[in-house]
Parts: C-alpha cells; sequence; structure tokens
C-alpha cells in the first residue's frame, strides 16, 4: 500500500539543505539559466570560461537547456528560493519510484525510500544541475510505460515523460529504447514504434529549435566534445569508477544478500576487474580502497536477471543500456547514474527478504546524509575561499565550481589558460576546482591558505584519499585518476593560493 511516509520523509530530509550554496556543476547551469532570462530562444548563445578558456557556451556546456529554461525565472532569486523551486521535481520524483516500485515489487513505499533515499539521489536533490528532473523523469515514464492498467496506445504520455528527459541531459537518449521495448516484449509491435516516435519528439523538436537558433545542432556537437577518452586505460578507468560509483552511492550491494552465492560472485569479479585496472593503468586511489568499491559496484550488478520473467528482462536492460551510455561518456561522476540506477534497485527489492530490505533502507538513507553533509561543507569551504580572496580587491580567478561563481558575483574574472595577465594582477586559485595556468612565471606575492575540513572523517573529495564524488580525476596540476567515490580522510578540503604577476 502507498503511503505519505516517504513523501514526507524524504522531503523533510531535502531542507535542512536548502541553504546550500552554489557548488560544483552548479555555476555553469546557473550562468545558463541567466542567459535563459535574458533570451529564452538562444540559451547557449552566451560566453563562458569553463574549461580554462572564454568560448562560446554552445561549443563547451554539453547539456540540452532543460534545467536553464526552468532556474530562468529565479536565477537571479536567493539560493534557498532557488532550491525550493526544485522541489517539485523530489515530489515527482517520490510518486515515480512508488509507482515503478508497486508496478514491479508491490513495494512502493520501500522502493521510493531506496532510490530517492539513495547517496546519489540526495545529493541531487540539493543541487541546480539537471539530475533531479532526469530522474522523476525517468521514473515517472518508466513506471506508465509498465501500467497494465492502461492500453498500450494509451500510455503515450509516459512515452513523452521518458524522451523528455532528453531535454535536461542527453543521456536521457539511453532511455527512449525503453519505451518501445515493453510493448514489443509483449508483442505489441505498431504500439512500440508509435510509442517510440513519440518518446523521440521532445529531442528531435529540440534539433529542430537549434538549427533555426545556432544553424548546428548542439547535441551532435558534444558528440566530439564528449568523445576523447575511448582508448584501452580510459575504457577500464571508467568502467571501475562507475562500478564504485554504482556500488558505492547508488545501489549499496545489501539487497544483492538475497542470494548470496551471485552477490559474492560478483564482488569476486568486480573486484578482481578493479583490482587489475587500478594496479595496471594507476591512479591516485589506494588499490585496497578502489577494489574494495569495485567489489561493491559487482555485487550491485550480481542481481541483473538470468530469469525469464519480462519486467526482470526489462529492468536488466534498463540497467545495462545506462552502463552502455556511462561508458560511451568523457569521464565519470556519481550523478551519472541517476536516471539508470533504479533497476539495480528495483531488482534486488523483488529478491529480498523483508528483514535484508529494513536493513538497506536505513544504511542507504544515513550514508546519503553522511555524504551530503561533507557535500555541504566543500560547497561551504568554497564561499570561505572566495570571501578570503576579496580581501585583495578584485583580480582574476584560476578555478572553475562554485568558486568562480562567488568571485564572478563580485566582479572577478577567469584567467585564460596559457595567457599573459597584466602586470600587478591578482589571481586567486583553488587547487580542487580545476585551476587554469596563466603563461606568466614571475609573481611578486604568493600567500597559501590551507581550508581546513570542519568535520574530519567521511569525504566526497579528498587528495590524500583519491577520492571524488564529482568525477573519476581529481584536479592538479597535475591531475590523476581516481576509483573511490568517497573515503576517509582529514587532509585539508582545499588549498586557495592567492598571488600578484610582478609589476
Amino acid at each position: 500500500m502507498t503511503s505519505r511516509l516517504p513523501m514526507v520523509l524524504l522531503t523533510g530530509l531535502a531542507l535542512p539543505f536548502m541553504h546550500k550554496p552554489v557548488h560544483v556543476d552548479d555555476a555553469n547551469f546557473l550562468a545558463m539559466a541567466r542567459a535563459a532570462a535574458a533570451d529564452p530562444w538562444r540559451p547557449h548563445d552566451f560566453l563562458i570560461n569553463w574549461g580554462g578558456q572564454t568560448e562560446r557556451a554552445f561549443d563547451v556546456l554539453s547539456n540540452p537547456p532543460g534545467i536553464a529554461l526552468w532556474l530562468a525565472p529565479v536565477a537571479d532569486q536567493s539560493v534557498l528560493w532557488m532550491h525550493l523551486w526544485m522541489l517539485p521535481w523530489l515530489l515527482l520524483s517520490i510518486w515515480g519510484a512508488q509507482r515503478l516500485g508497486q508496478r514491479v515489487s508491490g513495494m512502493p513505499n520501500a522502493a521510493a525510500l531506496l532510490i530517492i533515499g539513495a547517496p546519489v539521489a540526495m545529493l541531487a536533490t540539493h543541487a541546480f544541475t539537471p539530475d533531479l528532473p532526469l530522474l522523476a523523469l525517468s521514473l515517472v515514464g518508466t513506471a506508465g510505460i509498465l501500467d497494465d492498467g492502461k492500453p498500450m496506445t494509451k500510455r503515450w504520455p509516459a512515452a513523452l515523460c521518458l524522451g523528455a528527459a532528453t531535454l535536461f541531459r542527453y543521456s536521457g537518449l539511453a532511455l527512449i529504447p525503453l519505451a518501445m521495448l515493453w510493448p514489443w516484449m509483449q508483442g505489441e509491435r505498431r504500439a512500440a514504434i508509435k510509442l517510440g516516435l513519440v518518446a523521440s519528439a521532445p529531442l528531435a523538436l529540440l534539433m529542430v529549435h537549434d538549427l533555426i537558433a545556432y544553424d548546428a545542432i548542439h547535441m551532435f556537437a558534444m558528440v566530439g566534445f564528449q568523445s576523447t577518452s575511448n582508448a584501452g586505460a580510459d575504457l577500464a578507468h571508467k568502467f571501475v569508477s562507475n562500478l564504485g560509483y554504482l556500488g558505492g552511492t547508488a545501489a549499496l550491494p545489501i539487497l544483492a544478500l538475497a542470494r548470496p552465492l551471485r552477490g559474492i560472485a560478483g564482488a569476486l569479479a568486480g573486484g578482481i576487474i578493479g583490482h587489475l585496472v587500478i594496479s595496471t593503468v594507476g591512479g591516485a586511489t589506494p588499490i585496497w580502497v578502489g577494489t574494495a568499491f569495485a567489489a561493491a559496484g559487482g555485487a550491485s550488478l550480481s542481481v541483473l536477471s538470468l530469469r525469464l520473467r519480462r519486467i526482470d528482462l526489462f529492468l536488466s536492460a534498463w540497467l545495462i543500456l545506462g552502463l552502455g551510455l556511462l561508458m560511451a561518456l568523457r569521464f565519470s561522476a556519481a550523478r551519472y547514474w541517476i536516471p539508470f540506477f533504479a533497476p539495480a534497485i528495483l531488482l534486488g527489492l523483488s529478491q529480498a527478504p523483508r528483514g535484508l530490505i529494513g536493513l538497506c533502507i536505513p544504511a542507504s538513507m544515513g550514508l546519503g546524509l553522511a555524504l551530503a553533509a561533507d557535500d555541504l561543507d566543500l560547497a561551504d569551504t568554497h564561499i570561505q575561499a572566495a570571501e578570503q580572496a576579496l580581501n585583495a580587491g578584485v583580480g582574476q580567478i584560476s578555478g572553475h565550481w562554485g568558486f568562480q561563481h562567488h568571485l564572478e558575483s563580485a566582479g572577478w574574472t577567469p584567467v585564460e589558460e596559457d595567457k599573459a595577465l597584466p602586470p600587478e594582477t591578482w589571481v586567486a586559485s583553488s587547487k580542487i576546482a580545476w585551476p587554469q595556468l596563466a603563461a606568466n612565471t614571475c609573481w611578486d606575492s604568493v600567500e597559501v591558505s590551507l581550508l581546513a575540513d570542519p568535520n574530519p572523517g567521511l569525504r566526497v573529495l579528498s587528495h590524500a584519499a583519491g577520492a571524488n564524488i564529482h568525477g573519476n580525476f581529481i584536479a592538479g596540476p597535475p591531475s590523476d585518476r581516481v576509483y573511490a567515490p568517497w573515503s576517509l580522510a582529514d587532509d585539508p578540503m582545499d588549498q586557495l593560493t592567492i598571488r600578484r604577476t610582478c609589476p
């Protein structure tokens, strides 16, 4: 029976984070939101320094404009108001997870608590990225496609939801086949084609818009941008880091214990692959830590169904489609699992006894709250770093994420990669926020400050531990590969360097 408890509990857990500062990639989406407020027809038509050099956003921001258009009405409001503006997507996500859980396992409340209470989903709840809308549309759309209470041809609103995910992130492209797969498995081939066309319509309309607005299709421009890490070592690194993100932040391997032999086999396979890759390719993560996370991901994947039950095969296909798309992206991050991790939970939920489910729910939500608290500390650290840099006056920024956002709001401008800065220019650099280097070699003032962790312990980003929940590299120079989404550490959260070029 569907209860209001998940809606109340999950919303209540989000409210303490409604003051969270602009963080990580929030900054580029808010920049696009401000552009959308000024020109809704061409939200990508503005200049931004996000990769080290000032470029047209159309060429460097790899997401469609959905979240920018959503945030445009509140882009200049307080951070609290912007967080509240995102809450409808949270409520829609909870409702969709309950509907999907009821259809798949008959446990709507457990499904909602495990999916929306997963660490990766809880972090998305406190962000201004496309991830929360993407989660909502994937869950509501899939639940509607599987709704056997309606004739197949009347499930077009669900197909439209799945297709609309591509307006927020192009990884939603992997959801379009789901609109066709279920009716095809039921033998309704015509309905499958019709629903596939409906699901494809939002992306097709976006492409037409791009041609009219920009004389080019943004998604195609991003194919080359994303396809830059497909060498053997890069693919192996992405695979192992994606395993770690799945098992460590999305679908914890606890439910896999319902089938212990399969769970152990999956953990062994993931651990062996992780150990071989990390020891061969290398990186900043200690081998045993990366191996443990890869083993957790392998156990989470062990719930993939070998049975012939149609619903299990459908969920397995959803999970495999997602993993395949993640392997094609430029790099990995925990949040990239957002539209694809639910089937790993649902498959485990349909097999697990209630006692195991009762253990998994508080473990997942507890980890989610702990990671969210540390991520809040990280966001606050960039506020502190920006405030300290402002003591120098006005200058230029080396580093992106929230650090860039806060200083740009005070009149600072980003450094252009490998370009010489004028004499007596102040430059503030964040070690963790992907700093770009100027061509200058002479500095007449250098001040380095270590920003301590206010709550040492669980960390979502740590140089010393080789962990980063926001990407499978850690900033340099030089940058280094990581395989762990989180770890235990007490090293400084960031290092702020304030320098001034010589006269």
